[in-house]
């Protein structure tokens, strides 16, 4: 990954600092929903999804909580919420952005038991995440380490953003600024999941040309090479 992680947890973190990992390729194996360039996406559920983590190397940290939202004609149908314990203590300004400490953790479940669950929750959905790079660069070592391959289609608002509004800034409290939206909850899964679903639906209003998956390819985070 070449570009900073500016709409992420830790970009407070980063400040002007910039992270040079190389890009990421998820198999095509057990589980997916990759769809046809020609296919409309118009009737197809939507996954917003987020990972808060232990650190900035998706090589080498760990999630601690997975987030979703499925979404049907931008109507909510599911939500999956689950803190991980990533068997790793967290470092201490994990804690000071998101606010989950140690204690929160214990007794939670260990990925091997969260992640299974949370592809089945996306399977045959269109993802969506802001800055998607990262947590599709997350979610495919986390699965890499339990030997699950997946191959998705999944959509980077970050890049829509880039493309379609002229503003200094797109960090997700930004786009938030933007469009008069506010966080229930800022750092923690289902609340940066809130209003990302709603800035991509703001974004499809405003952009009515977009119409298939192929529309969407510019956006898209690649996932097979």
């Amino acid at each position: 990954m070449s570009s900073q992680f500016y709409n992420s947890i830790f970009y407070e973190l980063l400040q002007n600092k910039k992270q040079n990992i190389t890009p990421l390729s998820i198999m095509g194996g057990l589980t997916g929903s990759a769809f046809s360039n020609f296919d409309t996406f118009i009737d197809k559920p939507f996954v917003v999804f987020d990972f808060e983590t232990t650190g900035l190397d998706t090589r080498t940290s760990r999630i601690i909580e997975i987030g979703a939202i499925k979404y049907v004609n931008k109507k909510e149908v599911g939500r999956f919420s689950q803190l991980v314990h990533p068997q790793i203590p967290l470092p201490k300004e994990i804690i000071r952005i998101t606010g989950i400490d140690d204690s929160m953790l214990i007794g939670m479940p260990p990925i091997q038991e969260v992640l299974p669950n949370f592809h089945d929750f996306l399977r045959g959905s269109i993802g969506v995440a802001h800055n998607a790079e990262y947590d599709v660069g997350m979610m495919y070592h986390e699965s890499n380490r339990l030997g699950i391959s997946c191959d998705y289609t999944i959509i980077c608002t970050l890049k829509m953003a880039r493309h379609f509004l002229k503003l200094e800034s797109r960090k997700l409290d930004s786009l938030a600024t933007h469009y008069g939206l506010q966080f229930e909850s800022r750092h923690r899964s289902i609340g940066d999941i809130l209003v990302t679903a709603e800035v991509l639906w703001r974004m499809f209003s405003e952009h009515p040309e977009l119409r298939t998956v192929g529309d969407l390819s510019p956006y898209r985070e690649l996932m097979g090479s």
